[in-house]
């Protein structure tokens, strides 16, 4: 019989066992009787032969094998009716640690959303990245030497035709597009929002996703460019802007400039292969100049904007597969390198090469971004858990004062001094255990509040926090480890006894007593010394953003409203482009509060670009320093965001509307290529291989900050965006108010629908948002690291009035004869007091070197601070002495109200 089947008909088996071995009892004495004895002598005799009865009973227990859990119930109910006898105790208890663990359960929810969860396909440990998962976007570079971050489409489509390592290969967009999708096909509706993202062919058959509605389009519809307008809807928004419909499979939509049927619904889950960025419509890469219109992405070879990940065939290992691709990689770089105009190209070209990585997880960059700062979080997140177990430990040593009595009985009739401390344990197991199922509901809350943190820095952040396998076994193990943490000690210690002392009639004043106030002295101490860390942790990522939010950028950034358009999408090409910036320009200007209009290529804190140069007349010669940052600007740039202009003049309409190849260059250029040199009338040539453009250089101002807060000064110029370095797709109009940016806002986006309706507005923002945007990782360190801070010290204050009381509860006899002997109120307030401060002092003194020590491991995270800075390290101080003191000042006043006759009389 198994041994559940033993546990489920216990009373059956108990039973049993009573009558068979009272068959057993009665049958040796009727053998005894028949053979001459009394009744009576016959009894003792069997008594003597059996022994106890139910020592018998525990052996036959324990040879069916299931004692251990017979026994396990028993402490998990007596536990359960001790701690509903202590509701008070138990309520403490549970809530600390339901805070503590729901706080380290939160954080890891993210971290195993962002770095730990697999992709929802079939066995993604099989897939393999052929591209840099952290990147994104799209870039023009035919000479990014090293290891190839993302892919163009020409070197996918080479590398899967001599494919011979992979059982599939597919190619996706690195990052999706926001788009407007017009249902039935027609623009007259109202446009609906959606991510959408190109895919290859093979992308759902590789992956082995099947559509819960129709069917998912092939690699036959990705071969002619143009030729199939199908597409596939993610579950979520189905379920969202269609209402679950079950006939959607054959309605149409339009996006861009192609109508494309739905063909299936992708199943529930699936959000595609970039974490972070769910992805709700997919479309065959072949469709791109529909989806994207005004842009070709698929013929350039320099066009990198590719994801691209493969299936390992059978026996094939990611090293024998990363050789075999760098092969097919390198023969076609040798083919293409010839067509580049200079020996240096050519050799970072050929000095390319394709790394292999894990694609299970897919491709993120938010891994990239946030990795370091959940880190973090989580370590101060122990940290807090870690205060959390020490009060509980504190309260589990106070009630194991209270129970000395029951657990000397215990020790008296015979209970093993083990079997007491599983016992003990068994408590603090059930206390962790309900502390967290309440962590788990909290850290639901707390996983939403924190991504609701994050996505304030990117628009509708695509992570789901679901509670899955791997978030329930971290908070089964952290619940296990918590529950031994605080429960190992005072359970030992609490079955430490003098049995003798206990039972006698007064054991208030034992040497046990004394030691567990000692322990728990330690352990406030240890919290402090704990919670001072992480307060000056805090105080050091606050003081850095504050630096940051309150860098000066070399411009007025409190009046700068952004608009960033795609002129290419809406069919502008050549000098129509240039001509609707004039138009446009002129327009925004109208807007009631607007001082000063003008554009740029990115705009500001956005992406940046940089080249090597030839530069006229510069007494620098090394190639390898001929680089530089460049910006395309329109007309009254530097007049609109009150840059100093220091020689010379800015770009001006004339220079826009003849296309004038003119550049200014900021101070840091000056200095670096022009030292002690006059360089206006100088002329600088970009030197990317496919657009070489030539300027003259008409103006130098000063530095500014445009693309991070904490931005070094680097050579930069700005280029006529009328005379572009390549092609210019997106646009940003800067507007210049008199007042709030932010309410001129809608009329912006109103003025800019009337001036072309077909004109995709993307964004509408300040610049200081934009900054917001830009310090996301920072502003939710701090935060966090402030209000993580904060709890460790609530609960470390909450330790400290613990311990205070208690010792003074036991104290109440030893006050009371130091005031009958003339002790002063105050005297016994400042008494308790200094006790307080000297715990604190303790605390201090062993947390503040290690906190400086810890401040330096993470001091590349800061920024205008040091590691000791004396500020913070003082805010620190001061809080938890301030804490502190409220903290003991409860007990203290207690303490110096004693009432001297009334304490020894109860003695």
């Amino acid at each position: 019989m198994m041994w559940w089947s033993r546990l489920w008909r216990r009373n059956k088996l108990e039973q049993d066992l009573g009558r068979e071995l009272q068959f057993h009892i009665d049958e040796r004495i009727s053998a005894l009787k028949s053979a001459g004895m009394s009744e009576g002598e016959a009894r003792r005799k069997v008594r003597q032969e059996f022994g106890g009865i139910e020592q018998v009973k525990e052996e036959c227990r324990d040879a069916r094998g299931t004692l251990w859990l017979e026994s396990t119930i028993q402490d998990l109910r007596y536990a359960l009716r001790t701690l509903r006898k202590s509701p008070a105790f138990t309520a403490v208890a549970v809530l600390t640690l339901g805070l503590g663990i729901g706080a380290n359960t939160a954080i890891f929810s993210l971290i195993n959303a962002v770095m730990l969860r697999m992709l929802p396909v079939q066995h993604p440990e099989q897939l393999v990245l052929l591209t840099d998962p952290s990147e994104s976007g799209v870039a023009v570079d035919t000479t990014e030497h090293g290891i190839r971050s993302i892919l163009s489409y020409p070197e996918f489509a080479e590398l899967r035709s001599q494919n011979t390592v992979f059982s599939g290969m597919f190619a996706a967009q690195s990052e999706a597009s926001d788009s407007d999708v017009f249902p039935g096909g027609s623009t007259a509706g109202q446009a609906m929002k959606a991510r959408t993202e190109l895919v290859s062919g093979n992308f759902f058959h590789v992956l082995g996703i099947q559509p819960i509605i129709g069917r998912v389009f092939t690699a036959e519809e990705d071969k002619v460019p143009g030729g199939n307008p199908v597409a596939v809807v993610s579950y979520d928004y189905w379920q969202r802007e269609f209402g679950g419909n079950s006939t959607i499979v054959g309605n149409t939509i339009r996006v861009g400039q192609g109508i494309f049927q739905i063909v299936g619904v992708a199943p529930p889950g699936f959000r595609g292969i970039v974490v972070g960025s769910d992805v709700d419509f997919w479309f065959p890469i072949s469709m791109q100049e529909q989806v994207l219109p005004g842009r070709n992405y698929l013929k350039p070879r320099d066009t990198l904007w590719l994801q691209v990940m493969a299936r390992l065939a059978p026996g094939v290992s990611r090293k024998t597969a990363e050789a075999a691709i760098n092969t097919t990689f390198q023969q076609t770089l040798r083919d293409w390198a010839p067509a580049l105009p200079t020996a240096r190209e050519r050799r970072n070209m050929l000095n390319e090469k394709i790394e292999l990585r894990p694609g299970s997880h897919g491709a993120s960059a938010l891994r990239g971004e946030f990795s370091d700062p959940l880190i973090l979080l989580m370590t101060m997140v122990g940290v807090v858990l870690l205060i959390a177990c020490a009060n509980i430990a504190n309260l589990m040593l106070a009630r194991a004062s209270g129970r000395e009595r029951e657990i000397g009985v215990r020790l008296a009739l015979g209970a093993a001094r083990r079997r007491l401390i599983r016992q003990l344990l068994t408590e603090s197991f059930l206390v962790a255990g309900m502390g967290g199922v309440l962590g788990i509901a909290l850290s639901v809350v707390g996983a939403r509040l924190l991504l609701a943190v994050v996505s304030t820095g990117v628009d509708e952040l695509g992570l789901q926090v679901p509670v899955d396998y791997h978030v329930l076994i971290f908070t089964a193990g952290i619940s296990l480890l918590t529950g031994l943490v605080f429960g190992l000690a005072p359970a030992v210690r609490g079955t430490r006894l003098d049995i003798n002392r206990t039972l006698a009639a007064n054991a208030r004043n034992s040497v046990g007593t004394r030691g567990r106030v000692r322990t728990g002295r330690i352990l406030v101490v240890v919290q402090v010394a704990l919670s001072l860390i992480l307060l000056m942790g805090g105080a050091l990522f606050l003081r850095t953003l504050h630096n940051m939010l309150a860098q000066k950028l070399g411009y007025d950034r409190d009046h700068l409203l952004m608009a960033t358009v795609d002129p290419v999408a809406a069919g502008y090409k050549g000098a129509s482009v240039t001509a609707m910036y004039e138009r446009a320009l002129a327009k925004l200007r109208t807007i009631p509060g607007v001082r000063d209009v003008t554009l740029s290529r990115g705009g500001l804190f956005a992406g940046d670009s940089g080249d090597h140069l030839a530069i006229e007349g510069s007494p620098v010669r090394d190639s390898e320093q001929l680089v530089s940052y460049w910006t395309e600007i329109g007309p009254d740039y530097f007049k609109t965001l009150k840059i100093p202009l220091l020689r010379g003049r800015e770009i001006d309409s004339a220079d826009a509307a003849r296309g004038a190849p003119a550049c200014v260059i900021n101070e840091s250029f000056l200095r670096r290529f022009f030292p002690d040199l006059d360089a206006i009338g100088k002329h600088i040539t970009d030197e990317y291989p496919t657009t070489r453009e030539t300027f003259e250089i008409v103006g130098v101002v000063a530095d500014s900050k445009e693309h991070a807060p904490d931005e070094k000064k680097t050579p930069r110029f700005y280029a006529n965006i009328s005379h572009p370095i390549g092609t210019v797709g997106e646009v940003t109009f800067i507007l210049s108010t008199s007042g709030d940016p932010a309410g001129v806002a809608s009329e912006l986006r109103s003025l800019l629908r009337q001036f072309d309706p077909n004109l995709p507005i993307l964004t509408v923002r300040t610049v200081n948002q934009q900054i917001g945007r830009r310090l996301i990782t920072e502003r939710l360190v701090a935060d966090l690291a402030v209000f993580f801070s904060g709890l460790a010290l609530l609960m470390a204050a909450i330790g400290l009035y613990g311990v205070m009381s208690y010792s003074m509860a036991r104290r109440t006899n030893e006050i009371g004869i130091r005031m009958a002997l003339g002790a002063s109120a105050g005297g016994v307030m400042r008494m308790v007091l200094g006790e307080t401060l000297g715990m604190v002092a303790t605390g201090t003194a062993i947390g503040l070197p290690c906190g400086v020590a810890i401040a330096r491991l993470i001091s590349s995270k800061l920024y205008g601070v040091s590691a000791a800075d004396p500020a913070s390290i003082a805010a620190a101080i001061f809080i938890v002495l301030a804490s502190a003191l409220l903290a003991g000042y409860v007990p203290a006043h207690r303490a110096s109200r004693i009432d001297p006759m009334v304490s020894l009389r109860n003695e």
